[in-house]
């Protein structure tokens, strides 16, 4: 081969080859012709730790491994990899042994040339960061890009079109508080006293409660107003708003000012005016189903506005709210109409959602996981009446397409409807007495909320649990424990970790290969040390507040979190506009090299996070 073929040759890889592909053509012609190639036959040592490296190295064909120390497994990498850049950046000092795993040849480009590309380019100073914090960040940040969202970045102050909310007192007759709507044509009355906000009147209410009751049109309208409605401040974002009413169901959202006085009621009407189109409504029929088939035409409709709000640029932390609200409008519905055929319940109970429905991280494709519970003081004739509940609710999401557990998560079956007495004890039994069995079945249930009935009997439960597991040191090791069966696919990129899915390709297992175990990490840090949080941003949030967790590993995990649900939304999002139902698991080949790239920080990210935990709370079994 002539010099300008093999140059020509080099050229060639690197425009393909993240991030060398972001030069322009004559910064890579300029490297190609200061490159070396070399060649390492498997099992060859190329680089010893402890040694001093002045090259980078970028893998032509083949691959290598490295080992921190020349013992634990840092990373494997093949075609297009590059390694050693570490050592450069602090100076020359080598801490991997690097091996050939199979014959390699390698493209060694020489320090000072690295060193000028960094300086000139930013996209190469980005991916040639040691710190794998600041490339996970900038891969969330550059997969955000691709798809931006206005409504990301719009705040409710933005969107609220009538800054003077319309506002009377609570005992100014009915007749009178519509008359004041019609006058000054609002739909919603803020009803308050000495400033401060009681509820709301709207024309929902006006119909419902007085014309349909032929409720006496001189009587208060503290009678029929909605009381002590849901608010926000007024730097909450819009996309915070319209997950807040998809999951209630509703249209006005008051808004308050720091002191708490109200300064605005904002309406979906606003948010839809701002958007242009919006998934909102799916929210809204789901709340107004009167009956099984509306719910279930509703339902039918979660899909597609979760991929459009894929395709209009939400992140991914907002598309698993707003998809998680939708899950839990279309619980408290199938509650509701499971309660209008039964009738009206005997004692107060709470329909408990378990798993990444109560932690408001679902998106599509989920089964059901759910349970009751029941006031202590139910009599044998009120839990016939609550298995009858349970089995309508389950067979009605069934129906919604929130299918049924294969594990048996299921308000219909008699171990998922207890009185509160009998769920503090059954989670007394998991803590006191765990084994690996055990565990393994019950992670679920401590991510635990109320999505409909008495929210505190689910709140005094949680509670009493965060206490037990934080006093339990033992139960707290078997999690930790439990946590490490996930199998990070650090070589991924070489066929080493990948299951097959059912037409044959090679695949990964986004939810169970990472992002279970970032959620493992922060639950079982988050029982340890009694913090009540069950969202897993949310949990790596107030371990980092409480000094529990660095703020740079707590960031870390975040962004590894966050970067691993935007390829798996982007991939189920694709799913659902080609008629394939969703599943979790991703073909690497159809990722661009960066993305891959990006996933080898992640996956280096949730590893080191799981061997910390193995270190400091599994007591070292794995």
């Amino acid at each position: 081969m002539t010099m300008a073929s093999e140059l020509s040759e080099v050229r060639s890889f690197l425009g393909d080859a993240p991030p060398f592909d972001r030069l322009s053509e004559d910064q890579q012609s300029r490297i190609a012709r200061r490159i070396v190639v070399r060649y390492f036959r498997s099992g060859e040592t190329i680089l010893e730790a402890g040694s001093l490296n002045d090259q980078l190295f970028i893998i032509r064909s083949g691959a290598v491994e490295l080992r921190l120390a020349g013992e634990d497994l840092t990373m494997r990498l093949g075609q297009g990899g590059c390694f050693a850049y570490p050592s450069l950046l602090r100076g020359g000092e080598v801490r991997n042994t690097t091996r050939a795993l199979e014959d390699t040849l390698v493209y060694c480009l020489p320090a000072m040339e690295f060193h000028c590309l960094r300086e000139e380019s930013e996209g190469l100073r980005e991916y040639f960061n040691e710190s794998e914090t600041e490339r996970i960040r900038a891969a969330v940040r550059d997969l955000r890009q691709k798809r931006s969202s206005s409504l990301e970045h719009a705040t409710i102050e933005q969107l609220i079109v009538h800054s003077d909310p319309v506002s009377c007192p609570p005992d100014m007759p009915v007749c009178d508080a519509a008359a004041l709507m019609s006058e000054r044509d609002v739909s919603t009355l803020a009803i308050c006293d000495e400033g401060g906000l009681l509820g709301i009147f709207t024309d929902k209410d006006l119909r419902r409660r007085v014309v349909a009751a032929r409720f006496p049109l001189d009587n208060p309208v503290r009678e029929v107003m909605t009381a002590s409605p849901q608010t926000l401040p007024r730097d909450a974002s819009a996309a915070e708003a319209m997950a807040l009413m998809a999951a209630g169901g509703f249209r006005h959202i008051p808004i308050l000012g720091d002191g708490g006085e109200l300064l605005a009621v904002l309406s979906a009407t606003d948010i839809l005016a701002y958007l242009g189109d919006s998934a909102i409504d799916t929210g809204m029929l789901v709340a107004k189903a009167a009956g099984p088939a509306a719910l279930v035409a509703a339902s039918a409709q979660i899909p597609e506005s979760f991929a459009r709000m894929e395709a209009g640029g939400f992140h991914a932390e907002h598309i698993m709210r707003f998809t998680s609200a939708l899950g839990e409008a279309v619980h408290r519905k199938a509650a509701q109409l499971a309660e209008a055929e039964l009738g009206p319940p005997p004692v107060p109970y709470a329909l408990l959602a378990f798993g990444s429905l109560a932690r408001g991280e679902q998106l599509v494709g989920s089964d059901q996981d759910n349970g009751i519970i029941m006031d202590d003081r139910v009599d044998e004739e009120g839990k016939a009446y609550f298995a009858a509940l349970g089995e309508r609710i389950s067979d009605l999401l069934d129906e919604s397409g929130f299918v049924y557990c294969k594990g048996g998560i299921m308000a219909k079956n008699p171990e998922q409807r207890l009185t509160a007495s009998e769920w503090k004890d059954r989670y007394a039994r998991w803590i006191a007495d765990p084994d690996e069995d055990s565990i393994l079945r019950a992670t679920i249930y401590f991510d635990m909320r109320a999505v409909h009935g008495d929210v505190g009997l689910a709140g005094r439960l949680h509670e009493d649990v965060v206490g037990l597991a934080s006093q339990s040191p033992l139960f707290v090791s078997f999690l930790a424990r439990d946590a490490q069966r996930s199998k990070i696919p650090l070589g991924i990129f070489r066929n080493l970790v990948l299951e097959k899915s059912e037409d044959g390709q090679r695949v990964f297992d986004a939810k169970a290969q990472a992002i279970m175990p970032v959620i493992d990490i922060a639950r079982t840090l988050a029982l340890s040390e009694g913090l009540s949080e069950t969202g897993t941003l949310e949990r790596l949030e107030a371990l980092a507040a409480s000094g529990h967790m660095s703020p740079g590993d707590a960031e870390s995990l975040k962004d590894a979190f966050l970067l691993v649900n935007e390829l798996r939304i982007s991939h189920q999002a694709e799913q659902v506009r080609s008629g394939t139902a969703p599943d979790n698991l991703i073909n690497p080949r159809k990722l661009s090299p960066l993305e891959r790239e990006y996933l080898k920080d992640a996956f280096k990210v949730i590893g080191s996070g799981l061997d910390s935990l193995k270190r400091n709370l599994a007591g070292g079994i794995a």
